[in-house]
């Protein structure tokens, strides 16, 4: 083992940045869970497929323009977050049949967070031949072609101009047809997957800049702290060598969780989650709060090691009350001993003394209160690269540090 300030400071960094990473992990399944965020991206990718964009294009010429379409889109978000079907009969009509109804997980979460492509053209396929099919007398292709060319099913015009394109690619055989509308189905939702992961990431931003600010994770201030500080700097070694290894199975666990609670998002090769797997595997809800609760401990211990923890800090009203008592008690004391010129320096020395904000800082290196907001920032950043990517950057830091240069026997046999 060798000692190296450049390498104890980014072990200390990464760890801290890993530890706050999980947490904000945790955080983010949790809102997920709260918001079924899952089956909500799962109904927007559906409203693609199956409408379109029944929206039309109000903004005009100004939907070029990014800062316009953001807001446009926003706003939408929310309307749909109220009324998913707004606009989408199609897309209700979908909804409500029983192999997708079925699947909800309860009436608050009643969409479904997973289709499968088999189920997902299936279930169009009912939509599109209608209630009256009858296989013993219908050929299914015909009837669907001749049900999205009389327009019965209220698909849009361009949806429904793609599965006759697809039909015809099919060369109109129903189980062709089926297989074509899987690989679409695979296809949109492999974009999906980019929206949820952009969102997601986006969401870690603003957990970790709110984490940052709450347990006041100053990457700035904690860089110099470690830097000069060599027993925060061994402290916090020491830590991060005896708990990443069990960050790295806490890590795997919740990789395991959000793995399987991806639904339809895919895995490998067109693989998707099956029901009674997600319930065999998935992290239960105490394991997850055991877990938080082990992260903010840390969090706290790291605080200390640091000397950046708010509790350290003094209220503000008991402080200027302090400070006015003992302001008090020195004046009288120096009408009693000083007197002339002496008095007056004492008083001007007073005033230049009072003149300056008795702040609330938690540690010395925090002063700068614009260099304070950019450390949180950098943190926020940091935590949106996730725990996977800090805890294989400081398993790698970490052998290089514990391995140090090899001595061979032979050269030690020379110097005897």
């Amino acid at each position: 083992m060798f000692g190296n300030t450049a390498l104890d400071v980014a072990i200390s960094l990464i760890f801290i940045y890993l530890l706050y990473s999980l947490l904000a992990s945790i955080i983010q399944e949790i809102i997920a869970r709260i918001f079924n965020l899952r089956a909500r991206f799962l109904t927007k990718a559906l409203r693609r497929i199956l409408d379109n964009d029944p929206r039309g294009n109000p903004l005009g010429w100004l939907g070029q323009f990014t800062f316009f379409t953001w807001f446009y889109e926003l706003g939408w978000s929310v309307i749909y977050f109220f009324a998913p079907f707004k606009n989408s009969p199609f897309l209700k009509k979908f909804y409500t049949e029983p192999g997708i109804h079925s699947l909800g997980e309860s009436k608050s979460s009643s969409r479904p967070s997973y289709i499968s492509p088999q189920l997902f053209s299936q279930t169009l396929m009912h939509l599109l031949r209608g209630p009256g099919y009858d296989s013993s007398t219908q050929q299914e292709a015909a009837l669907v072609k001749q049900n999205l060319e009389s327009g019965l099913p209220h698909l849009g015009q361009p949806t429904r101009n793609h599965l006759l394109n697809l039909l015809e690619d099919a060369q109109r055989d129903a189980e062709r047809f089926r297989n074509k509308v899987e690989q679409w189905f695979d296809e949109v939702m492999a974009r999906t997957s980019g929206w949820y992961r952009k969102q997601i990431q986006l969401l870690l931003i603003i957990i970790g800049f709110i984490i940052a600010w709450q347990f006041n994770v100053d990457s700035i201030a904690i860089a110099r702290i470690l830097t000069k500080d060599k027993k925060a700097r061994e402290q916090m070694v020491t830590l991060a060598t005896q708990r990443y290894e069990l960050y790295g199975q806490w890590k795997d666990s919740l990789k395991r969780t959000l793995v399987i609670k991806q639904d339809t998002i895919r895995i490998g090769d067109s693989i998707f989650v099956k029901p009674d797997t997600v319930y065999q595997v998935s992290l239960e809800d105490a394991m997850l709060d055991s877990l938080y609760r082990s992260l903010t401990t840390d969090a706290a211990d790291i605080q200390n090691i640091l000397g950046i923890n708010r509790g350290n800090c003094k209220d503000t009203a008991t402080t200027d009350t302090a400070y006015t008592q003992i302001h008090q008690r020195l004046d009288s004391i120096a009408g009693k001993l000083l007197s002339g010129p002496e008095l007056q320096k004492y008083k001007q020395a007073m005033q230049t003394v009072a003149k300056r904000n008795v702040g609330c800082y938690t540690h010395p290196y925090q002063q700068n209160g614009w260099l304070v907001f950019l450390g949180w920032v950098i943190t926020a950043l940091a935590v949106s690269l996730g725990a996977p990517f800090w805890f294989d950057l400081l398993n790698r830091i970490v052998k290089v540090r514990t391995g140090g240069p090899q001595v061979s026997t032979t050269t030690v046999q020379q110097t005897k």
